[in-house]
């Protein structure tokens, strides 16, 4: 064991691999599934999941066709965005998110076509950097509004408003460019690079979480929050001698496991799961693995609704309004809005495939583009 693990418990491990947290519901030390195309392994999925269904009473059949249908369309889409150049390449990856929503919904029980189905967002011909969220209904399903509860944070409709900023603070693919530029004015950075590990004591009977992050962010963010709400009622700070460089808080949530069992492994992971999912922790994948932060200041946004936003925003102004996609092109906003279109569709597409199939899609080391 290293000196932290003498010190604040030993790694969870199963099967001689480390458990570490993921929010798609997979399996406790799933393996990564890596893969140069998600897209391709989607569709294997799917095509999976259609072989081994013998009776439809519930139609899944028919869902899983039409999701395959959108993920085809969601891929097509995503190629022809990486031949476009703005402001088409908006559309293009809008299109590749919302086939991509409607393939997830689909997986999750959602019929579409049974209902007029509408995006959930506008941009009202009087505003700029505003969406607005539509009404809803029973006369038709709203895919912004239906997303976002089915992957885990219900939009709230009281204030029928979206700023754009809103949008783009909540990306953490954008964040540190966006502050470097100074567009978020009178704010603090939010996302903040933790480290989360899921651990066990020396008996391997019982298991916790701790959390943790660099001192030097205390100057920059309102890491003062872990004082606060959720965090607090959630966390206890602790002492750790072996790295004076971090700062250390353990899971008040801690209870008897057994290490050598497959039922109680799936249990306790699926609890500290869910114990860790309200704090806010968004994943960004990496070649290196995924890299967790924790949403010090979260909207009432889920990261990839926020992204479905954006992708709308730049989607709609790209399809009907020329003069303010020059404004926003050459705007205060250019590089970001360059660098959010560059790196944000490959985000969304791993972390919603993961959520589609409940395993951890990684890209491989040897992809070199």
């Amino acid at each position: 064991m290293t000196p932290i693990e003498n010190e604040l418990g030993e790694q969870v491990r199963k099967d001689f691999k480390a458990v570490k947290y993921f929010p798609f519901q997979n399996e406790s030390g799933a393996p990564f599934i890596l893969t140069s195309d998600p897209f391709s392994y989607l569709q294997a999925w799917l095509d999976t999941k259609l072989s081994r269904i013998k009776r439809d009473r519930g139609k899944q059949r028919s869902l899983l066709i039409k999701a395959k249908y959108f993920a085809e369309l969601s891929e097509g889409f995503y190629n022809s965005s990486k031949q476009a150049k703005m402001p088409s390449k908006g559309t293009l990856i809008y299109y590749t998110f919302i086939n991509l929503v409607k393939s997830f919904l689909l997986v999750r029980g959602y019929d579409l076509e049974t209902k007029m189905e509408h995006h959930g967002l506008s941009l009202p011909s009087d505003q700029k950097t505003q969406l607005k969220l539509s009404n809803v209904g029973n006369e038709g399903i709203s895919i912004f509004h239906e997303f976002a509860k089915t992957i885990g944070i219900e939009i709230n409709n009281a204030n029928r408003f979206i700023k754009l900023d809103e949008i783009l603070r909540e990306l953490p693919e954008v964040h540190e460019i966006g502050y470097a530029l100074n567009l978020f004015p009178n704010t603090k950075r939010k996302h903040l690079p933790i480290d989360i590990t899921i651990r066990t004591n020396r008996n391997r009977n019982r298991i916790y979480y701790t959390l943790a992050y660099e001192k030097k962010f205390d100057k920059i963010m309102k890491t003062d929050k872990f004082l606060k709400n959720i965090l607090k009622e959630k966390l206890n700070p602790i002492a750790c001698e072996a790295d004076t460089v971090k700062k250390y808080f353990r899971s008040k949530l801690e209870f008897n496991y057994t290490c050598n069992s497959d039922i109680s492994h799936r249990m306790a992971y699926k609890r500290i799961c869910e114990d860790i999912l309200p704090l806010r922790i968004n994943q960004m994948i990496t070649r290196n693995g995924y890299r967790n932060y924790l949403n010090l200041e979260p909207s009432r946004m889920h990261r990839l609704s926020a992204t479905l936003a954006f992708g709308y925003y730049i989607g709609t102004v790209a399809r009907y309004r020329p003069t303010l996609n020059n404004d926003i092109l050459k705007g205060k906003y250019q590089a970001l809005i360059q660098e959010a279109v560059s790196s944000c569709p490959n985000q969304f597409i791993y972390l919603l495939v993961s959520h589609i199939t409940n395993q951890i899609c990684a890209i491989p080391m040897a992809k070199i583009e």
